[in-house]
């Protein structure tokens, strides 16, 4: 662990960054892979209600999201709180985070549990569950919603164990769980015929397979030796958890208030098929952003640390190497997407209208990849200097793009007018974020001036 945590604050920035990224990187390659695949064997595992099934995932889909948001809100703030415990070798301070990141993460999945079940359907409804999806979106959420405890507690524990520094442990846990995924997803399928419902219920036995690893981790395999004594709840503590994640939870969070707006243009401008698309845009888009964000997860521990040891040049530099990976690798990316979109759209559906129809949205939705990955590193490293009103004010800001936007451009140009909404906010949201990063760069050189002038009078 001495040895992790001497490349993290003295290393060479590329080499600490790529090896907190990388099996991050890996990591997500093969959770998007089994998200493909599960999303493959829906659209051609359902038969002629192909259609119907990838657009209940796309319904589904922001639901999940909002899970998700919350937990990574969790494992985002309590990172951040863990990791500049980490650099000031304050072990206390790293003991408490993690105590209350687990309440926290237990205390989320309840709520989404219970209300869950007692909001299903009206909340399918609001995402614009048609008639005709809304009784597969239902089968399929029916069984997330039994296993949201486990999903959201791998997030919570996944940061803790990233914190560590320990990202190779994490990418084989979703080695295993992914594969675990795949098999049983062919298995219910196409073997047992359960169709969406068995899609399901193979992604809640591939994160309660995260989870027992997480525990064993947690317990056998960290420097710090987790006891349940650390479960105690500081309101102190867990409002600073809370604060820094907050903005990541509205960022990811208000994403559903786009998948509501957007759903909503889709059924009245094109139905079911345009439904369908969407969801398939994403996962396209997914796996586009994979790089960057394997480097948001390498780059938040590696900040914060350094911030927590007032390594000042180091933070900025630790900025500037990610903004430039994540920007070249979505560019690169991106353009091989767009040279075989309709090949890849391809492997979903052998509907050729559909593809047809679903390559022009893809080329009009994502033309702006390079300045989202901009964007998502801004906030990123906002959130692991603690600066929550800043990062939080940012997220803010985006929303306040995203409605209007969304809201008025479709009125003028109907179906087109959705598409081409995601690339005029990207590029209002990256302007920002660079006036906002700009800032914060001033604002660090400061502090390492202050911060040598101390530390020369101490001598």
């Amino acid at each position: 662990m001495t040895n992790k945590f001497e490349m993290m604050e003295s290393g060479s920035v590329k080499k600490a960054l790529a090896w907190l990224a990388a099996p991050a990187i890996v990591s997500l390659t093969i959770q998007t892979l089994y998200g493909f695949v599960d999303t493959v064997f829906v659209g051609r595992g359902l038969g002629d209600d192909g259609v119907l099934g990838l657009g209940a995932l796309t319904i589904a889909f922001p639901i999940m999201y909002l899970i998700v948001a919350a937990a990574s809100g969790v494992g985002v703030g309590g990172s951040s709180y863990i990791s500049r415990g980490f650099g000031a070798k304050d072990q206390e301070r790293v003991k408490k985070g993690i105590g209350n990141m687990i309440i926290l993460g237990i205390l989320v999945s309840l709520i989404f549990t219970i209300a869950g079940f007692f909001l299903l359907e009206p909340s399918l409804r609001l995402f614009g569950a048609t008639d005709t999806i809304l009784p597969f979106a239902k089968d399929y959420m029916y069984w997330i919603l039994i296993g949201c405890v486990f999903q959201v507690l791998t997030i919570t524990l996944t940061a803790i164990v990233m914190a560590e520094g320990n990202s190779m442990y994490i990418m084989g846990m979703y080695a295993v769980s992914s594969v675990t995924n795949i098999v049983l997803d062919y298995v219910f399928i196409f073997i047992f015929d359960w169709g969406i419902a068995g899609a399901a219920i193979a992604t809640v036995i591939a994160q309660m397979i995260n989870f027992i690893f997480l525990i064993f981790y947690m317990y056998r395999v960290s420097s710090l030796k987790f006891s349940a004594r650390w479960l105690v709840f500081n309101p102190r503590v867990s409002w600073d958890i809370v604060k820094i994640g907050a903005s990541e939870f509205v960022r990811e969070g208000s994403l559903t208030l786009m998948f509501i707006i957007v759903n909503r243009n889709l059924v009245l401008y094109g139905g079911d098929v345009s439904i369908a698309i969407f969801g398939l845009i994403n996962r396209i888009f997914g796996v586009v952003i994979i790089p960057v964000i394997g480097i948001v997860q390498g780059m938040i521990p590696l900040t914060g640390y350094n911030y927590g040891a007032k390594n000042y040049t180091r933070v900025r530099e630790i900025f500037k190497t990610a903004a430039i990976w994540a920007v070249v690798s979505s560019l690169i990316l991106g353009v091989i997407s767009y040279a075989f979109t309709a090949e890849i759209f391809g492997i979903f559906t052998t509907d050729l209208p559909l593809i047809e129809e679903a390559v022009v949205a893809y080329w009009l939705a994502d033309l702006s990849i390079p300045i989202v990955a901009f964007a998502i590193i801004g906030s990123a490293f906002l959130q692991a200097l603690g600066k929550a009103k800043e990062s939080f004010l940012l997220t803010i800001a985006r929303q306040l793009f995203i409605l209007p936007v969304l809201t008025v451009i479709p009125i003028f140009w109907g179906l087109t007018g959705v598409w081409i909404s995601f690339p005029i906010v990207d590029v209002m949201t990256g302007v920002l974020t660079i006036l906002f990063i700009l800032r914060q760069l001033k604002v660090l050189k400061k502090e390492e001036q202050k911060y040598a002038v101390k530390k020369a009078a101490a001598v």
